[in-house]
C-alpha cells in the first residue's frame, strides 16, 4: 500500500500539537536553499493554532523575497541535535505605526 501524502499528513498537525510533541519546524525556500528552524511555540505567539500545511503559505523567504517556493517539513529532534542546531527563537515583536490619511473638504 503506498504511503500517504506528506502535505496530507500536515493538513492533520497543528501547531500546538508539534509544540507539545517537542517538534521542531523547519521551512525551507526550495528556490534560493535558505533553510531556518523555529520551534512551534513561538510561531504561536504571532499566529493563532493553525494546521502546519496552511501555515507555509504564510512564510516569505528573506533572501530572494519569494512566497510560492516555501516547503516545510516537522523535525523531531535527537540528542545529536542539540549543541549543533541553530533553531530562530523570537525576541520581541515590533509592532510599526503607519499614519492613515484621508482628505476632507472643509
Amino acid at each position: 500500500m503506498p504511503e500517504m501524502n506528506y502535505m496530507r499528513k500536515l493538513s492533520r498537525w497543528t501547531l500546538l500539537d508539534a509544540a507539545d510533541a517537542g517538534q521542531l519546524l523547519v521551512i525551507t525556500c526550495q528556490y534560493c536553499n535558505a533553510t531556518h528552524c523555529y520551534t512551534p511555540r513561538d510561531i504561536l505567539q504571532l499566529r493563532n493554532n493553525m494546521s502546519l500545511d496552511r501555515l507555509v503559505s504564510k512564510f516569505r523567504c528573506e533572501r530572494c523575497n519569494r512566497r510560492d517556493y516555501m516547503h516545510l517539513h516537522v523535525h523531531h529532534p535527537n540528542s545529536q541535535d542539540f549543541g549543533k542546531l541553530v533553531v530562530r527563537r523570537l525576541v520581541k515583536v515590533k509592532t510599526v505605526k503607519v499614519p492613515v490619511w484621508e482628505d476632507a473638504t472643509l
